[in-house]
């Protein structure tokens, strides 16, 4: 009989050593669970801001007409639209001018395709402060245009010329999403 009780007592003390040891675990499992939403929350965080400053080059700033090429190739594929304004195209004072560009990258509402040129043209663009207000044709998904080989065709309306100045400036679309940039070539 006693043996039977030692036994028992043993199975007993077992039995709370590992609900102690459960209990410790789902403690320690709480506790990590809460740091690692707080890591995601801040990893997230970090993210959004990185996906932010690739814009930072590009919102009120001048640059050259190598750099704007540059700019429609590092975005190729991305739904970041280019819409690329040129004196040519646009004609005297177009910092005032509401006419649009020619459109690169994802296609902006509105945009229509030349089937002569092969360029797509935006032909109006609102300006909403500093920033341009139109947002990317999304029917049947985001679609592209990547010929931009007329940027270096000397002669045409679409040639950015290397050593040209252009106004860098965002476009957002109606939620103050960031969906493209307006490069406007400054009189020289």
């Amino acid at each position: 009989m006693e043996g039977e009780l030692g036994s028992g007592a043993r199975i007993a003390i077992a039995l709370i050593v590992i609900g102690v040891i459960i209990s410790i675990i789902f403690v320690i499992l709480g506790f990590t669970r809460g740091t690692t939403n707080q890591g995601i929350t801040t990893v997230q965080n970090s993210m959004d801001s990185m996906s932010l400053a690739q814009f930072d080059d590009y919102d009120q700033k001048i640059m050259s007409g190598t750099q704007v090429v540059a700019a429609i190739k590092l975005f190729e594929g991305r739904p970041v639209a280019q819409l690329v304004r040129t004196t040519s195209f646009l004609g005297a004072n177009p910092s005032l001018d509401t006419r649009g560009g020619h459109n690169y990258g994802a296609l902006l509402t509105g945009a229509t395709l030349d089937t002569s040129t092969k360029l797509y043209t935006k032909t109006t663009i609102a300006k909403k402060g500093s920033h341009y207000e139109v947002g990317l044709e999304s029917t049947d998904g985001i679609k592209y245009n990547m010929y931009y080989l007329p940027t270096t065709q000397s002669g045409t309306a679409s040639f950015v010329r290397p050593t040209a100045k252009f106004l860098a400036e965002l476009i957002k679309d109606s939620t103050g999403t960031i969906v493209g940039i307006c490069f406007t070539q400054q009189a020289s």
